[in-house]
C-alpha cells in the first residue's frame, strides 16, 4: 500500500491532503468526472470502510 498522502492541487482546497478534504468537494469531483476523481473515490472508500469497521466493532463490543 503506498503511505504517500495525495494532496489536491487545484481550486479552494489546494495543497490540503485529500483525507482533509470535505465529502461534498470529492463527491462532486466523481459526479464531473474530474481528472483525479479516482483520488475522490479513492478517499471516500477509505472514509465508507472507516466507518463500516466502527460500526462492526461497536457491535461486538
Amino acid at each position: 500500500m503506498n503511505n504517500e498522502m495525495p494532496i489536491c492541487d487545484f481550486g479552494l482546497h489546494a495543497g490540503e491532503p485529500y483525507t482533509k478534504l470535505p465529502a461534498s468537494f470529492l463527491n462532486w469531483m466523481v459526479e464531473v468526472n474530474h481528472d483525479k476523481s479516482q483520488l475522490a473515490k479513492q478517499e471516500l472508500t477509505r472514509r465508507e470502510d472507516a466507518v463500516f469497521a466502527a460500526c462492526a466493532s461497536t457491535k461486538n463490543s
